[in-house]
């Protein structure tokens, strides 16, 4: 996996001017974790006072409200603790190369003994495939500890800043061992999920507005017929309509990974962290397909910037679509070979 062409951690520069690195770190210190709770119960407020008792929107809203709060305290336990250390600790900091093993861990958090066990470090914002691939690599780019014992990692392939803090070292460590898991294959299908989710809050979203303003007109029972109405039709036409994120999975079985040179055109993600992406990918034969991600992510940008390579599974053909990604790396992303229109 060293080998493989794949975004690293600058060598002989500060880590905070790489521009993956400091574009993550923007969008996390830009990121308003609290305002969008108010804002869905103001709007869960005033469709009650409106209706004057139930409101399906009111509920949903209500709902939206319970959901983003939990992010809010997940955001926290996981980098918001982090960010306010994080300049005084990756200011001009040189990322040192480290040994380290993976020695526990559950859930976001995982342990990581350094240097065989010269340092320990919690690390806050991961999950089971970000650890399966810290145990993978077995060397990592450090900044840090500060004197308060907060540090950052960073993992070749993943262009963000883990969290971490130094903590006791366990006195029976359980290092977690190397599998043959399919990364990308997990990523896509949380990616997957992700998508059916979208839809499902669509649709949900269409048939409380039809409910509430059925209810005016024609009662609870048209407001009813309404609801089914659009919910039903609503699944079916996403269920029609072509979706490449949700056919990750199966974009996967096209073919082993392969590795294509390609020239980056254009990305809308900055300063987001996701946008559409043009590229041109050049073939064995010296023709060139175009290339297009709607939600190409900085890590995938990352990677193409630092390589000049996208990798593919299966083979390009003009007008199908395709699994991207770096083989071995907790990251997916649906391109298709054709030109589409900016929207």
């Amino acid at each position: 996996m060293t080998d493989m062409p794949m975004w690293r951690p600058p060598v002989d520069q500060p880590l905070d001017s790489d521009p993956a690195i400091q574009l993550v770190l923007n969008a996390w210190r830009r990121r308003k974790v609290v305002r969008p709770v108010f804002t869905y119960v103001a709007l869960a407020a005033l469709m009650f006072l409106t209706h004057r008792g139930f409101s399906a929107l009111g509920v949903l809203f209500v709902v939206g409200a319970g959901v983003t709060l939990a992010g809010v305290f997940q955001f926290r336990s996981r980098v918001g603790w982090w960010l306010p250390s994080a300049p005084a600790l990756l200011e001009g900091a040189v990322a040192a190369r480290v040994r380290s093993e993976v020695v526990g861990g559950a859930g976001a958090w995982t342990l990581l003994s350094i240097d065989g066990g010269q340092l320990c470090l919690r690390l806050t914002n991961g999950d089971h495939s970000v650890r399966q691939l810290l145990a993978r690599q077995t060397e990592v780019s450090m900044v840090g500890p500060t004197a308060d014992g907060v540090a950052a990692v960073v993992v070749d392939g993943l262009p963000v800043p883990l969290p971490a803090r130094v903590v006791p070292t366990p006195a029976a460590p359980t290092p977690v061992a190397a599998t043959g898991e399919d990364l990308p294959r997990i990523a896509a299908a949380k990616a997957v999920r992700a998508a059916w989710l979208v839809q499902v809050v669509t649709s949900l979203l269409g048939a409380c507005l039809v409910y509430d303003v059925a209810v005016f007109f024609g009662g609870w029972q048209l407001a009813l017929a309404g609801f089914a109405f659009v919910l039903i039709t609503t699944t079916i036409a996403g269920l029609i309509r072509r979706n490449d994120q949700r056919r990750l999975v199966k974009l996967l079985d096209n073919g082993p990974w392969q590795a294509y040179p390609v020239q980056l055109l254009s990305w809308t993600g900055n300063p987001a962290l996701v946008g559409r992406l043009r590229l041109a990918l050049i073939m064995p034969d010296g023709n060139w397909l175009p290339v297009t991600a709607k939600l190409g992510a900085s890590w995938l940008v990352a990677n193409i910037t630092a390589t000049g390579y996208l990798w593919v599974a299966g083979t390009p053909r003009y007008g199908v679509a395709a699994a991207a990604g770096v083989p071995g790396q907790p990251n997916i992303a649906a391109v298709r070979f054709e030109e589409t229109q900016a929207g």
